[in-house]
């Protein structure tokens, strides 16, 4: 307040002149960058590579007592267990980007943009929960045919290798051959027993589970791990074919870049037009863990509508960033769709 007084009237005005030109270059300084286009450095540092784990888990009030790999065609249950294990879960690998929330700031906060790799169906879930007694039935069912299959080929591998020697030719593939049967007989009795177990459940309910990892390079040769989470928040701000996710403790590197997706220009190209798809070159949903050690590449390619793009996988793998000719982020890639 004393130096208020101090100053002249002159020097009042032009402090007060002064202050919404401060402010417009405070908002010009953090809006700006995101009206520029991309170049292709920052549309390699905004890829991330993600771990995609899913299972379906049984309760019964409310209580987690089983879990199955998946739910066939047939409304069985496949590959049915006490606990999550490597054969319980599903595993695929997707590329993602890191992605603002607001339109016009810096707000990442460790919000990656990717796809999905299972589809699926909400109507299947609920079919399941209202027949899931008969699906356990089913189950059974086309387990002991599996089983009296496997006990019926154990019987004659034994009458084999009972009247055969390891001298003959073959008779150590035969021996291999028998002793996964057997693995594979053991593992089927024990899922008969634990789905009749079931059966003596009551309020007996299935839900997906679904995991996501975020692997990024730390080295040429080493990749740290970091969990994340669904926002559901955004679920209703996306297409359905995409999901935003959140790193543990916002983590996000040092280097990575963080994509602005707006609608206030005409972005999307029309049909022919050049795009550009950032992303690991041959990165698939069965790919390992050691994939995201590779660097990203920029991929060119041409669209053949407003929202599918003609540039095959191994180029453009599912949740890679695509950018228009101008360099500008239009959306990911979903099996040759452009999606937001």
């Amino acid at each position: 307040m004393k130096l208020m007084k101090r100053l002249t009237n002159k020097q009042k005005k032009t402090i007060l002149w002064s202050l919404p030109v401060v402010i417009l270059a405070a908002i010009a300084f953090i809006t700006v960058p995101s009206l520029l286009p991309e170049s292709y450095d920052s549309m390699k540092r905004s890829v991330v590579t993600v771990e995609c784990g899913e299972y379906y888990e049984i309760l019964s009030r409310g209580r987690v007592i089983a879990c199955c790999n998946n739910i066939n065609a047939d409304t069985t249950l496949h590959a049915v267990s006490v606990k999550p294990d490597s054969d319980t879960e599903r595993k695929a690998m997707v590329c993602g980007c890191w992605i603002n929330r607001f339109t016009f700031m810096p707000s990442c906060q460790g919000r990656i943009l990717t796809v999905s790799p299972f589809a699926t169906d909400a109507r299947l879930i609920s079919m399941a929960n209202r027949n899931i007694g008969t699906m356990i039935e089913k189950t059974i069912k086309r387990a002991e045919e599996m089983l009296a299959t496997d006990i019926k080929r154990e019987t004659e591998m034994d009458y084999y290798l009972n009247t055969h020697n390891v001298k003959d030719e073959g008779y150590n593939a035969i021996a291999a051959y028998a002793e996964e049967n057997k693995k594979k007989k053991d593992s089927l009795q024990h899922s008969i027993n634990l789905l009749k177990s079931l059966q003596q459940k009551k309020g007996l309910k299935i839900r997906r589970k679904s995991r996501y990892t975020l692997v990024y390079p730390v080295n040429a040769k080493k990749a740290n791990r970091i969990a994340c989470r669904i926002l559901p928040e955004e679920s209703g701000k996306t297409s359905r074919s995409t999901i935003v996710l959140q790193t543990k403790g916002k983590f996000m590197p040092e280097d990575a870049n963080s994509l602005y997706g707006f609608d206030v220009f005409c972005l999307i190209p029309e049909k022919g037009d050049t795009i550009s798809i950032a992303g690991v070159f041959g990165l698939t949903k069965n790919s390992l863990p050691s994939t995201a050690l590779q660097k990203p590449n920029i991929f060119r390619g041409t669209t053949i509508s407003t929202e599918r793009h003609a540039t095959p996988e191994l180029l453009a793998p599912q949740g890679a960033p695509i950018f228009n000719r101008n360099g500008y982020f239009i959306g990911i890639n979903n099996k040759g769709g452009i999606v937001k």
